[in-house]
């Protein structure tokens, strides 16, 4: 009985010669995509001040504590834990936006500092039709 076996895939490039750097090397889903930009927009939108790892924190935090909230924003957190549940462990979390900031930049709707203490959003059009999607998810 003979056995087939797949060819072998031959490159061009050996291991760690790649034409492409790091950053391009990242790849995201669409989906995993979209959980790191809505987590990072509803930090915007209930903590601005906060750094990015921050929010394990806060989808994992007792609402009580939280009196000086407005209906609106008890809602939005209570969706985003809907939402964003899988990235409730700061292991998962910490390792998406690690490889979300290697990200290249275009594809990228916000700036996170290399010591991931701070973040932005970017003032680009298409960060607009992206914030008016989480802002209407969130609502």
């Amino acid at each position: 009985m003979i056995t087939t076996q797949r060819p072998q895939q031959t490159t061009l490039f050996g291991p760690g010669t790649a034409p492409f750097s790091h950053r391009s090397a990242v790849r995201l889903s669409n989906r995993q995509l979209f959980n790191i930009e809505l987590g990072l927009y509803l930090l915007t939108e209930l903590q601005p001040t906060a750094p990015p790892g921050s929010l394990p924190t806060l989808l994992n935090s007792d609402l009580s504590a939280r009196n000086t909230w407005t209906a609106r924003q008890r809602r939005c957190l209570d969706r985003g834990r809907m939402l964003l549940g899988a990235l409730c462990q700061c292991s998962r979390w910490t390792e998406l936006l690690d490889r979300y900031a290697r990200l290249a930049s275009p594809s990228q709707a916000f700036d996170i500092s290399h010591d991931r203490s701070q973040f932005n959003a970017k003032t680009v059009g298409f960060f607009r039709n992206r914030a008016f999607t989480f802002r209407q998810m969130l609502a």
